[in-house]
């Protein structure tokens, strides 16, 4: 994969020189390998350890090269492409978490990025955000939607993190994904069958495409559904590998997750009602929003392409997927 970007920030590489133990003390100095920096600084000392050692310290980022803007990655004999949003706090220096934001059949991520307004968010949060756009407009998500059925998308996926962490600095631990409609329906399948890469995923208006869907580990789940949409419908089997409902989707998700109490009403706001199901292995929480009388839209935006084209301003989606994917990360 061809690099595309020249790095702007330069950091210096720095080696620890350790130093013998003298009278029960233990000392470390970092030195700095370049002559563009100033003098050595003194290391934070950690707790140590039972062996009477000290643990490494977190390996630093790597110089970075990402840049906002619209790229091509082509995978597996199909080109992709994908926008970066980068916030303004990023520095190259301190890691930050990852979202992936799908868009939804015959869209595109740059529909995507108007569509769900999360671009303040990210600058607000700060959190890198990418959209991924596909070869032609669908993504290979199970029962939803278009021809793309033999294309590996979530190996796509989990090469366009491996890019991405390549150039920026990522927390590896606080990578998520969300995403509309057949984006949706990805974000599942990414929880289904990538628990190891996704901390936490966020569908809106989607279901679970792909059966035997059974998380190698509990994923936290927020999702959001419109009880009129008339394109992944609400009440009906339609569309779920499983021939499940989206109230009966969720309530498996939470069953795979071992979820014990709930679900619980943890929010209601005009006609949005959330609901949440806790007591889960690994302190995780699965909710469903549901918008009554909703249909194929954003929450949290006034205008939605499908139906009458009025979507709800109850609840900003794009704003408690970031609350909610900042209670989570990897183990």
């Amino acid at each position: 994969m061809a690099r595309r970007r020249k790095g702007s920030n330069g950091t210096c590489e720095a080696t620890w020189l350790k130093i013998e133990r003298l009278a029960a003390l233990a000392m470390a100095w970092l030195l700095c390998a370049s002559a563009a920096c100033s003098s050595p600084t003194a290391s934070p000392v950690s707790e140590p350890i039972a062996d009477g050692g000290f643990p490494e310290a977190p390996p630093p980022c790597g110089p970075s090269t990402i840049e906002g803007g619209t790229f091509p990655f082509p995978f597996e004999g199909a080109t992709y492409s994908y926008i970066v949003h980068l916030p303004p706090s990023y520095d190259g220096i301190q890691r930050m978490p990852l979202l992936l934001n799908w868009h939804g059949f015959t869209s595109n991520a740059q529909q995507q990025e108007i569509f769900s307004n999360m671009d303040p968010i990210s600058d607000e949060e700060g959190f890198i955000l990418v959209y991924p756009n596909s070869p032609d407009g669908s993504w290979n998500a199970g029962t939803c939607c278009g021809s793309s059925t033999m294309r590996n998308d979530v190996g796509f996926a989990r090469a366009l993190v491996e890019e991405i962490s390549s150039q920026a600095c990522i927390d590896s631990k606080r990578v998520y994904t969300t995403g509309m409609s057949n984006g949706g329906f990805m974000s599942f399948r990414l929880g289904c069958e990538a628990a190891d890469l996704f901390a936490a995923v966020a569908p809106v208006a989607g279901k679970v495409g792909v059966p035997n869907c059974h998380p190698a580990r509990s994923v936290p789940l927020l999702a959001f559904h419109g009880t009129a949409d008339s394109l992944v419908a609400y009440e009906t089997g339609a569309l779920s590998a499983d021939n499940l409902s989206v109230p009966d989707t969720v309530a498996k998700w939470a069953e795979e997750a071992g979820c014990t109490q709930g679900p619980d009403t943890t929010q209601q706001r005009g006609q949005v009602t959330c609901r949440t199901w806790s007591a889960c292995r690994g302190g995780v929480t699965t909710t469903l929003c549901t918008v009554e009388g909703g249909e194929h839209c954003w929450p949290g935006q006034s205008f939605c392409p499908f139906g009458t084209g009025m979507g709800t301003t109850d609840i900003d989606a794009s704003r408690e997927m970031a609350a909610f994917f900042k209670r989570f990360k990897l183990p």
